[in-house]
């Protein structure tokens, strides 16, 4: 069997992220564990999305679940699957609905970081424009605007369709000429960075800019486009949703309607080609005072399935919730970790199996059966032992699970959010 090897760059970000309590952008293949049925469930739906369907999901979990991690994991499947990814965090001024200009920033973001197989850290727009464009330079001798446009007849069923397509013929247009001015406007635009419609027009002649009025139909359009591009389709990918509980009541059930109108429209076959995956806490999920139940009907959508019980999960439903690992999967992880830092050669593991053993008996004496499974606690204390061995060769695991106190992560709670969790 050939040996697996791990680059020093994916070693480095797979234990310098760990080491801090975030999720690595690299390297997950070497440490992923456990969330099979969970995985085939996103493939399923990436196979549809691919297909010309539509799919939102929530994915609900703890703190130190391993939901950001599940999120980066499900964006590098996709990834796999030619999909389009953006992706972003909701803040207190990046919301799915506004009348302030908090919409465009969130829109804003998500198309700075889009990504791809090839760009999988982001700033994907240029090159996904750039590989539509050579395509069109490629089997068009004589490039005019009635080829460009025809060529984005498909997209002619797409609201705000009209200004979409003549910054695009204007950047083929300067692609060709070499004008990188003109290419910078055009990317400003596809951005939502226009603030006025002014701005716009003297730039690009168009009439209308990306805002907080119509930034979900260029969501739409844009999934209509890197088919054109040659993907398979868009994969939105929002997380930290419990932040919009931080809204005043009329602002965050404006943005549950936005919510309830994206499932909507999965559900019932009016979008094409794009998937919506949120991120959020159970609290948040469930609170009927300020979470997603508080509005009546996303309750009724987002409802789990009264059969599933007894451990028997319902995945086929828009919410997958994610359980702490089990003993079993996190015994696996810590050997995964144990190979990363000894590059997959026996000769320089830290510790034994025996050792890692003792070491998750030490770690349910002091955070107990319960909680010591959080995924987040356990490997930033797994890793910081392996840190100690690898920089005192001449120690061993006694010398350190004596006298040391684990700190149970917490979320800071917002002084007005006292009853409740925020998203991880």
């Amino acid at each position: 069997m050939e040996k697996i090897k791990i680059k020093s760059k994916e070693k480095n970000a797979i234990i310098e992220s760990l080491k801090a309590g975030i999720v690595p952008r690299i390297g997950l293949q070497h440490i992923q564990v456990g969330r099979a049925d969970e995985i085939k469930e996103m493939i399923k739906d990436y196979e549809l999305i691919s297909d010309g369907g539509a799919k939102t999901r929530f994915i609900i979990g703890e703190y130190g679940s391993g939901k950001t991690f599940f999120l980066t994991l499900s964006k590098l499947i996709a990834h796999e699957k030619n999909l389009v990814v953006v992706s972003a965090d909701i803040t207190t001024e990046k919301v799915l609905c506004s009348s302030d200009g908090k919409s465009q920033k969130l829109f804003s973001e998500l198309i700075t970081n889009m990504s791809t197989k090839t760009k999988p850290d982001g700033g994907a727009l240029r090159s996904i424009i750039e590989r539509w464009a050579s395509n069109i330079l490629k089997s068009n001798e004589n490039i005019t605007e009635e080829n460009i446009y025809k060529e984005l007849m498909p997209l002619e069923k797409y609201v705000a369709c009209y200004d979409f397509s003549k910054v695009l013929t204007t950047y083929i247009n300067a692609y060709q000429n070499g004008d990188d001015i003109k290419m910078s406007q055009v990317l400003r635009w596809l951005r939502a960075e226009y603030t006025t419609k002014i701005d716009a027009r003297n730039d690009l002649g168009v009439r209308t800019i990306i805002d907080d009025n119509n930034f979900y139909e260029y969501l739409k359009l844009f999934a209509g486009f890197v088919r054109l591009a040659g993907y398979s389709g868009l994969i939105v990918n929002i997380d930290e949703l419990a932040i919009l509980a931080r809204l005043k009541s009329n602002i965050r059930n404006k943005n549950f309607e936005r919510i309830l109108n994206i499932i909507n429209d999965s559900l019932q076959g009016t979008t094409e080609y794009l998937g919506f995956i949120f991120g959020g806490t159970p609290e948040f999920l469930e609170d009927k005072y300020k979470g997603m139940y508080s509005y009546g009907a996303l309750e009724t959508r987002l409802a789990d399935n009264p059969f599933a019980k007894g451990g028997m999960k319902d995945l086929t439903g828009p919410v997958i919730r994610l359980d702490n690992l089990s003993q079993e999967e996190l015994y696996m992880l810590f050997l995964n970790i144990r190979n990363v830092f000894a590059e997959y050669d026996e000769t320089k593991y830290l510790v034994s199996e025996n050792d890692i053993k003792t070491f998750m008996q030490w770690l349910m004496n002091r955070l107990g059966a319960k909680s010591f499974l959080s995924p987040r606690e356990s490997i930033k204390a797994f890793i910081g032992l392996l840190s100690q061995l690898q920089n005192y060769p001449d120690t061993n695991i006694s010398n350190y699970l004596s006298g040391v106190k684990i700190q149970e992560y917490k979320e800071p709670i917002d002084e007005e959010l006292v009853s409740l969790k925020l998203g991880d």
